[in-house]
């Protein structure tokens, strides 16, 4: 895709002068209910909304300008009008970036994208003035906006893309223009939007394609074979993994409940040992991907394993609790069949009387959905688990594993069940798509 899609989608004109106002008043926001004053506010639309319609509210309320795309609007004062709001964002964005000139990192993945986005954050700062995605903005929207939250004083960016259908990462690296890139895996998600597990891996690949063509560097996890596989032209990469790369490390301790890390460069009898916050053996590569572009970028071994020892896990990502009445580990923001089973591996080998797991349906599986829920529950008949707990219509019909099961419709239901028959003494997975909710449920564990 060519970047004068963007350059031409606002006329050069319009595009300059919303450009000296946004210099003006730095903030820029999409959302009506807490545009903030002084912000310059973007009227977005949508399926379900028209953010034309809050345009005279915002500016009553302080905002300084509103762009839109409501003719009518164009006699208010301190209105812009333009064809397309959402371009024109993605317009001003892409103008930033290239005034900015600085590197920047572009991350995509199936799973583990959040986390090593943070841990990446965290390692960065030690040596940069670093901006990163906030939260969860990694699409059209939350890319643009992000690069928007950068200002001169920032020196390194983070941006975290994430997709649902094929070309999404490409037209998000052709507003972002990273410099440097990282996969951190390819898996089973989002089938209905990419069509199969080929189609999610010519979606994330379209990172590497972006930088192969930019000349940039990718950090590329050298013991995946599908990663590698997808990398073989790649000219300029930077590897980590437990038997290959410049970086390499090995699980120290997988569950106490915390991930502990061993990691060196040249020898094993000169190795750094992280005591992490995070829960999962599978979050080692995680890890290693961090220390990766932290060794890459000339931070000391000692600011990387500070940086790494010193992360929380937030936003019902691996969370380690402890209730009144068990253990419980939160991991409820997403889920696909590929996260779900490593959650489930993890947590079988877990050492406890009394497990529980608590497992929402998987969502965006399209024609795949009833396969891969039968598969997931299959696979769970063997692990050592004292109860299973359902949520979600996806697994109705499916038979039950050879544990003791329970299965509910949604997350308030599964409340009610609780009230009346708490769970006590136990350690508890509650792992599911977001859209379950099943954080909700943690106030009755």
């Amino acid at each position: 895709m060519s970047t004068s899609f963007f350059i031409f989608a606002t006329m050069k004109t319009e595009l300059e002068r919303i450009y000296a106002l946004y210099l003006k008043h730095r903030v820029i926001s999409t959302d009506s209910r807490n545009c903030p004053v002084g912000a310059i506010y973007f009227a977005l639309r949508g399926e379900r909304f028209n953010g034309n319609e809050f345009v005279l509210d915002v500016l009553n309320r302080g905002a300084a300008f509103a762009v839109s795309d409501d003719r009518e609007l164009s006699v208010v004062a301190n209105v812009i009008v333009v064809p397309d709001v959402l371009k024109t964002l993605q317009d001003l964005a892409l103008l930033h970036r290239r005034k900015l000139n600085i590197p920047i990192l572009g991350i995509t993945g199936t799973n583990g994208k959040t986390t090593t986005k943070e841990l990446v954050y965290s390692v960065l700062k030690k040596k940069f003035n670093v901006e990163a995605t906030k939260g969860n903005l990694n699409n059209h929207i939350g890319v643009p906006l992000t690069i928007l939250s950068m200002d001169e004083s920032i020196d390194f960016g983070v941006v975290e893309m994430g997709a649902n259908h094929i070309g999404e990462i490409d037209f998000l690296c052709r507003i972002a223009e990273p410099d440097y890139g990282i996969i951190t895996n390819v898996g089973k998600a989002h089938l209905e939007g990419f069509g199969s597990y080929e189609g999610v891996k010519k979606a994330k690949g379209e990172l590497y394609s972006f930088l192969q063509e930019k000349a940039g560097l990718v950090f590329v996890n050298g013991d995946n074979p599908e990663l590698k596989q997808m990398g073989k032209d790649l000219t300029n990469i930077f590897e980590y993994g437990i038997e290959t790369g410049t970086v390499k490390g090995y699980v120290e301790k997988k569950n106490s409940p915390f991930l502990s890390v061993s990691w060196y460069l040249q020898s094993k009898y000169n190795t750094n040992k992280i005591e992490t916050h995070l829960i999962g053996y599978y979050n080692l590569e995680n890890v290693l991907c961090a220390i990766a572009v932290g060794t890459y970028f000339g931070i000391s071994s000692k600011d990387i394993n500070d940086a790494i020892n010193s992360y929380f896990p937030t936003n019902n990502r691996s969370q380690y609790l402890e209730t009144e009445n068990s253990k419980v580990i939160l991991d409820a923001y997403n889920a696909n069949p590929s996260s779900m089973m490593e959650a489930m591996k993890n947590f079988d080998q877990m050492v406890h009387s009394n497990k529980v797991a608590i497992l929402g349906g998987m969502k965006e599986l399209g024609e795949d959905s009833r396969l891969e829920h039968d598969k997931l529950l299959s696979q769970i008949s063997s692990l050592n688990i004292a109860m299973l707990i359902l949520v979600g219509e996806e697994f109705a019909g499916l038979s039950s594993p050879e544990m003791p099961t329970l299965r509910f419709n949604s997350f308030e239901s599964v409340n009610q069940y609780l009230s009346k028959n708490p769970l006590k003494n136990s350690l508890i997975l509650v792992k599911g798509s977001r859209s379950n909710q099943l954080e909700k449920i943690v106030p009755f564990l």
